[in-house]
């Protein structure tokens, strides 16, 4: 149903609701407008409709958005902290600050969200993803006009959109939210306000334990392509990836590629060889693209960057893999248990080695701090971070296959004395996977919301109270109240 109460007869208790009503009045006013009234007030249930459409979809839109930002809070970092290289910003001592801003974009996001598909906080929660939009909808314009960063990163590793998409994408929210400005008070909420601040906390508090545990262990959902049970390095030393090549040739301006099976231009007619391009790499007939999950691209190099040993890394049943990538913010707290995980290494006979990403200078500076008599190689901090979140981080290694990940802050050793105690991990506590988690988390937070829904129905059928036990109580108390006020 439609309320049709004015703007000026609704409470306004923050000054920029003022100014959002007299927009509401500016679209009753506009040309547009005008030529759909009569339409709206013929099909009022239409009117309800669309309404509900727009705010499932833009809802739904800031949910998915806020969940894949808040899943991988270190891809969110990473990405905030290219904006502001982009913007010429100075980031050196930024790094809390930064981290801090993410998990509040992300966390907002959210919660606009689930106000908007629950129909909570009916005036507030559009003009808070209006003033959402009044941001991201420029940067996103200079994203896609200058394209200073690959992806805009709406969606994290969940959904890579082009720039342009991303644009697109955010001028249709802009005109959803300008209809839920107009419309979006005058439909009933799922909730009522009496529960909001209920449903509020409820969402919080799920974004922020989501968060928190993809930044102190690892994504509770990985959408990245090393997988727990990815193979990671190759162990089959008999068939070797052999590159293949593409040959560039230019001649009168126009260049060309020529693959390895193609037929090379003669340079009697005027074609001349530029370079020679690594494509792909190939193994027992498939390219490394179309057998990714059989083997992934990850390059390990020696300390100085110029020689690749990943193959010298084949040879081990088990391995304990230290990432780092940014050895230079490396604090030296880490390294007595860095230390203390190598020697449980040597006692499991497994290969434990670092890899980090800096000069070699840092790298050298760090092993004399650290003391650590393990082998350092190195290797691209993209590569680093697209492995394993967080500085350090840890991969155990089987045969060359993904057993699990975490950083090296959630790593717990059972025994500090004792060099035979396994090494095991744990996200803030709970032993289950992190999809597990995850679907437990998802189910708490619904039937929270679902709880929420029936109660204010039930309140609303028992005018205000929230059973028919309550509604007979406080009916009996008006009841005495009235016979001892009667003559």
């Amino acid at each position: 149903m439609i309320s049709h109460t004015s703007s000026k007869e609704r409470k306004t208790p923050l000054g920029i609701e003022k100014k959002f009503d007299r927009f509401s009045d500016w679209l009753d006013e506009s040309w547009a407008w005008r030529k759909a009234a009569p339409i709206m007030n013929r099909y009022p249930r239409a009117l309800t409709a669309i309404t509900w459409l727009m705010r499932l979809a833009v809802g739904s839109v800031f949910i998915v958005s806020g969940l894949s930002k808040g899943i991988d809070p270190w891809g969110t970092y990473y990405k905030t902290m290219e904006y502001l290289v982009a913007m010429h910003i100075p980031i050196v001592e930024w790094g809390n600050t930064v981290l801090a801003l993410a998990f509040m974009l992300f966390s907002i996001e959210f919660i606009i969200g689930v106000s908007l598909v629950c129909g909570c906080y009916r005036k507030a929660a559009p003009i808070m993803a209006a003033l959402f939009m009044l941001v991201m909808l420029p940067l996103t314009l200079w994203i896609a006009m200058t394209d200073p960063v690959a992806d805009c990163g709406c969606f994290g590793d969940f959904l890579v959109i082009s720039n342009w998409a991303t644009f697109i994408k955010n001028c249709i929210i802009s005109l959803a939210i300008v209809w839920l400005l107009k419309f979006n008070s005058k439909i009933k909420c799922l909730i009522s306000p009496y529960f909001q601040w209920i449903a509020t906390v409820a969402g919080a508090a799920y974004i922020v334990i989501v968060g928190y545990i993809g930044y102190w262990q690892q994504p509770m959902i990985d959408f990245r392509q090393y997988k727990v049970g990815t193979q990671l390095l190759a162990q089959d030393t008999e068939a070797e990836y052999i590159p293949r090549y593409e040959f560039v040739y230019e001649k009168d301006g126009e260049i060309r590629k020529f693959g390895e099976d193609d037929e090379l231009p003669d340079e009697s007619d005027g074609w001349k060889f530029v370079r020679r391009e690594e494509k792909e790499f190939v193994k027992n007939g498939h390219s490394l693209s179309s057998a990714n999950e059989e083997v992934s691209d990850f390059r390990i190099w020696s300390e100085d960057g110029e020689e690749d040993v990943t193959d010298m890394l084949t040879g081990y049943d088990r391995q304990l893999m230290l990432l780092v990538p940014d050895i230079n913010s490396l604090s030296m707290a880490t390294s007595w248990k860095i230390n203390r995980l190598y020697d449980m290494a040597k006692a499991h006979d497994t290969e434990f080695f670092a890899v980090a990403a800096g000069s070699p200078d840092a790298i050298e500076e760090w092993r004399d701090l650290s003391s650590g008599q393990y082998q350092i190689y190195s290797a691209e901090d993209t590569s680093i971070k697209e492995l394993a979140r967080g500085n350090p981080a840890l991969v155990s290694l089987e045969d060359g296959v993904i057993k699990w990940k975490s950083s090296l802050s959630a790593l717990r050793l059972n025994d500090d004395n004792d060099d035979s105690a396994e090494m095991a991990t744990y996200p803030i506590g709970l032993t289950m996977s992190g999809r597990e988690a995850m679907l437990d988390l998802c189910l708490m937070l619904v039937s929270v919301l679902a709880f929420l829904c029936l109660m204010s129905t039930l309140r609303l059928r028992y005018k205000g109270s929230v059973s028919p036990f309550f509604s007979r109580r406080v009916n009996a108390k008006k009841n005495e109240e009235e016979d001892s006020k009667a003559p």
